[in-house]
């Protein structure tokens, strides 16, 4: 059973590091009732004293302690910055619902992790001959998305993605990246519009939330026509469920158009192509590529090459033109 720390807690004498191994981190990021796998240190005049070991759990007044102290920043070994943002990623959910821990603290966590994640999706997907320019105008428009993020019924609705629905989000940062990427051949100057539609990419899914697990964790051929009707239902549910959050028209779009098709085979409204928003499409393509290279529960996950031959094989569900900006995009990854 893990230690907890109390909060009269003071550093031992002699436990002391170099400051120069050390990495600051915020005390608001370290959530009551739990611990992490890594030490943490306190600045003490000249010199980083042990805090609190590895293991020990983190009491609500030991916040309130370090906050009456004026503590700003606590520090981890460099050698624990990995774990140490592991841990926050873990913990996303809970940090983002934390009402005590200030907006402006709560959206700055929720930029670094997400550029952390984005940064993942961007090496395993897209071609290595992408520069961190590239790389760079991703993180630009997550930046620029703070001002929306950075809301309180923003955060609200966000932290209930990420704590229920995990794999959900993992799963639209990929497809924001794949969109970005694509999107960036199509517009370059305008920075809103790119914001809204990669906001949308991230919450595309949302929907899901709410409904019951087990049908989205069969094989659609074995679904009833119950459950096909609420898997339809998903697009609907996710512009209900963000009503309140005043979400820009781009990226409304892309959550309620994100499963309609060229062809007029999608839902929920078998729209054809012609009334489709191109910023749709190009997340609904997106979408079905990154989901083909996750495992589902009735199979493993294809590989990219593979991913890209069934989307291929079922091109009559895609924009001619953003398909090929697919296939440019991926083949430069080497994976035809």
């Amino acid at each position: 059973m893990p230690k907890t720390i109390s909060a009269a807690h003071e550093p031992a004498v002699g436990e002391r590091q170099d400051s120069g191994d050390l990495h600051p981190v915020l005390p608001s990021m370290l959530l009551p009732d739990r611990c992490g796998d890594f030490d943490l240190f306190l600045e003490q005049g000249d010199s980083m004293v042990l805090y609190a070991a590895r293991g020990e759990l983190f009491t609500p007044a030991h916040r309130e302690r370090l906050a009456e102290r004026g503590v700003e920043r606590l520090y981890v070994r460099s050698s624990d910055k990995e774990e140490f943002e592991r841990f926050v990623q873990d913990h996303l959910g809970d940090l983002l619902a934390d009402e005590s821990i200030a907006v402006e603290e709560r959206s700055s966590v929720w930029f670094d992790v997400t550029s952390s994640l984005a940064r993942e999706a961007f090496d395993r997907n897209l071609p290595k001959s992408l520069t961190n320019v590239r790389f760079s105008r991703i993180k630009r428009i997550l930046r620029d998305s703070l001002p929306f993020f950075a809301r309180p019924e923003a955060l609200r609705h966000l932290s209930s993605f990420v704590a229920e629905g995990g794999e959900y989000y993992h799963h639209g940062i990929g497809v924001m990246v794949l969109v970005a990427g694509i999107m960036n051949t199509v517009v370059t100057d305008d920075i809103d519009f790119m914001v809204g539609v990669c906001s949308g990419a991230i919450l595309h899914d949302v929907g899901k939330l709410g409904l019951p697990e087990a049908v989205f964790e069969k094989h659609p051929d074995d679904l009833t026509s119950e459950e096909l009707e609420i898997l339809h239902s998903h697009p609907v549910m996710g512009v209900s469920r963000c009503a309140a959050v005043q979400l820009p028209q781009e990226a409304l779009h892309c959550i309620l158009f994100h499963h309609e098709l060229e062809n007029g085979s999608g839902f929920p409204s078998q729209a054809p192509g012609e009334v489709i928003p191109l910023h749709a499409k190009v997340v609904g393509m997106c979408d079905e590529y990154d989901n083909l290279t996750r495992p589902k529960p009735w199979r493993e996950a294809f590989t990219p090459f593979e991913a890209l031959a069934r989307i291929k094989e079922k091109r009559d569900r895609y924009d001619p033109d953003l398909l090929k900006r697919l296939i440019l995009v991926l083949s430069r990854a080497e994976i035809m």
